[in-house]
């Protein structure tokens, strides 16, 4: 009897462990979803061309003729020799004068009329002297108001450039950003079907859905933005920016000192310090002419000189025109050196937005070189590897997507300081501010 006890608890006890070692494992899996969506990225980012890295043709709405400040500023510096030759042109009065007099005397003994008439030249104060130094400041006056506008207008006229480099970054972000919420909307379904099929979390489906949604809500928020200004036509130039060299900085300061409406200001200041009044201003000495008559007198003719001698002296003008040219002075010494810092700085800027733009091309390549690593996995097994080569390649394709927007932008982020450093230098061709390396 206990033999058969014993067997019976021995039988039970086993069945209960074999119950519970079958409880234990897992249960069986369904097998993975593959939607093969990485093969298809896989042959579009194979197909990918250098052309990737570059700024497509961008169509611009606005008008030709919005763009008033660049056309009036061209006009005024074509025109601006002209102009200043008109003035130089100019002849001062030459101050000779027709004179007269006439009365005639009712009462008194001398009853009768009285005239004269004749030639009067004027040499000093009202006339040919004086008339000569009126024009000469006329003209300085004149060319003083001409630069200050120039200048004024050329201050608008780079705002305008920039706002129309500006615009054309927000046109190509919204291009990109549209491009960008088109590529995450496959693989945001992918993520939906693998939370379905238990193989991600809730996590890792809300990360891509805020991916997609910051790039929707970029699109609709740039594709908005309205045209002002038409863009500049430098597509050739963007795309070719990392090779912009620039000239030596020395000859840049001379170039932009030399046509600076700023500097040429503060030379036509100096000169019209001149042009205080002096006592000898008031000095006349002229000669005459006459035909006469007077009451009872018959016509006669008279020729002489008259003289008027100011009886004064310049009180300090000498010391003021001395304190004054050296005070126009140092500022045209203050405009070549801030010119000077100006064009360093820029330059700098420009050399560190450029090589901001390399590293993101070689990350770019970096990118690539990993994007082929596991497009290459798909279809050979590594076991060595850890990760899973679809998810790989879905991710580094949508790194890649950022980043060509990063390069693209950044090309224009060098276009707008090479502006701001051509509205300094103003250069009548290319060659006098950049050259293009071959390499």
């Amino acid at each position: 009897m206990a033999r058969v006890f014993l067997a019976r608890v021995g039988a039970a006890v086993a069945a209960m462990l074999a119950l519970a070692s079958v409880a234990q494992q897992p249960p069986p899996q369904a097998p993975p979803v593959r939607l093969r969506l990485a093969n298809s990225l896989c042959a579009s980012m194979a197909q990918q061309t250098v052309a990737w890295q570059l700024v497509p043709p961008l169509a611009s709405s606005a008008r030709p003729e919005a763009s008033l400040n660049a056309t009036l500023a061209q006009r005024m510096e074509r025109e601006r020799d002209v102009f200043f030759a008109r003035l130089d042109a100019m002849k001062p009065f030459n101050g000779l004068y027709a004179v007269g007099d006439a009365n005639h005397t009712l009462l008194g003994p001398n009853e009768g009329g009285r005239y004269s008439v004749g030639l009067e030249w004027e040499l000093f104060d009202r006339g040919r002297e004086d008339a000569r130094r009126q024009l000469d400041r006329a003209r300085i006056e004149n060319k003083a108001q001409y630069l200050q506008m120039l200048r004024d207008t050329q201050d608008r006229e780079l705002q305008e450039h920039l706002l129309a480099i500006q615009q054309m970054r927000n046109k190509l972000l919204a291009t990109l950003y549209q491009r960008e919420a088109a590529a995450i909307q496959p693989v945001l379904q992918r993520r939906r079907q693998e939370l379905a099929a238990g193989r991600v979390t809730k996590t890792d489906v809300a990360e891509i859905e805020y991916r997609a949604e910051v790039a929707a809500l970029r699109a609709q928020h740039f594709s908005g933005l309205p045209d002002v200004l038409v863009y500049p036509q430098a597509h050739e130039l963007i795309n070719r920016i990392e090779a912009v060299e620039l000239r030596p900085a020395p000859d840049l300061v001379d170039r932009a000192v030399e046509r600076s409406p700023e500097a040429q200001l503060q030379a036509l200041l100096v000169e019209r310090i001149e042009y205080l009044p002096r006592a000898r201003d008031r000095l006349a000495l002229s000669l005459f002419a006459e035909r006469a008559k007077d009451f009872d007198r018959g016509p006669y003719n008279v020729a002489g000189v008259r003289m008027r001698i100011p009886l004064d002296r310049d009180r300090g003008r000498d010391e003021v025109v001395e304190a004054a040219r050296e005070l126009y002075t140092g500022q045209r010494e203050s405009v070549r050196a801030a010119m000077e810092q100006k064009i360093a700085l820029l330059s700098e800027r420009l050399r560190l937005r450029q090589g901001d733009m390399r590293v993101l091309q070689a990350q770019s390549r970096l990118l690539r070189q990993k994007v082929e690593m596991a497009c290459y996995r798909l279809d050979h097994q590594v076991a060595s590897l850890p990760g899973d080569p679809e998810r790989d390649v879905e991710e580094l394709s949508l790194q890649l997507q950022e980043l060509q927007r990063e390069i693209l932008v950044s090309r224009l982020d060098v276009l707008e300081v090479l502006t701001q450093l051509s509205a300094l230098v103003k250069p009548r061709e290319p060659q006098e501010l950049y050259s293009l390396s071959r390499h």
